[in-house]
């Protein structure tokens, strides 16, 4: 028994230190997310105007709910699907079972960093908002309606997610094959075969050519030069 329990011993320490340093990393992320975010939007929001300022919120708002959806979907998706569709070469396929291979990794890096961080800098950039209005402006409305604007944009962020993490549940498959083919478009070997493709393309062209004009030489009773 003390044999057998050594090795199970040695397995949960690697795995608790991989996760140890997995966490590490999350928390690096995270904050340099926070920071580089956090210091665009002020540069931002500090010289422009209530508009814009919104505009910025938004965006912000959009990016959270998209990560959250990816990360959810992620984890709702079964990888049976994908193995045939890599067999049969689908674009995005073998992308997707990456993606689904290290779905708590990618969950906790959509939902928890991407997903998080933005919900939190739309709050305070909102925040932000109400604070320079009620400064700037001694009129109840103005300070009003820049607390509503706060207020909405934490009920849209909650309730954008509440929604899109349904849609993400449903329809799991769907939004992970997309991102698979969007990463695709980043992959090294994906750029070298099209590459390759298209070298090939200008390759039979310009042995089609020259067949044709090998052709032509016969029939006029010319010499063949390649």
């Amino acid at each position: 028994m003390d044999y057998k329990s050594k090795p199970k011993q040695k397995s949960n320490k690697n795995n608790n230190h991989k996760q140890m340093v997995w966490s590490i990393k999350i928390l690096v992320l995270s904050f340099a997310l926070s920071i580089c975010f956090g210091i665009l939007s002020e540069m931002v929001l500090s010289g422009t105007g209530l508009f814009i300022a919104i505009l910025i919120i938004v965006v912000f708002v959009a990016i959270s709910i998209v990560a959250d959806t990816i990360g959810v979907a992620t984890t709702a998706a079964n990888i049976q699907p994908f193995r045939a569709m890599a067999s049969k070469k689908v674009r995005g396929a073998k992308e997707s079972i990456k993606l689904l291979l290290k779905a708590d990794r990618v969950s906790s890096i959509c939902c928890d960093v991407i997903g998080d961080v933005c919900g939190i800098l739309s709050g305070a950039a909102g925040a932000s908002i109400t604070v320079k209005v009620a400064i700037e402006s001694n009129s109840a409305l103005n300070i009003i309606i820049a607390s509503l604007i706060s207020a909405i944009v934490a009920s849209l962020t909650i309730f954008g997610k509440s929604v899109c993490k349904k849609y993400a549940i449903d329809n799991s498959s769907k939004i992970v094959l997309v991102v698979g083919k969007v990463l695709s478009f980043f992959t090294p070997q994906n750029k070298s075969k099209i590459k390759k493709n298209k070298e090939d393309g200008k390759e039979v062209e310009s042995t089609e050519n020259e067949k044709c004009q090998d052709e032509s030489l016969k029939e006029q009773g010319g010499n063949c030069k390649k």
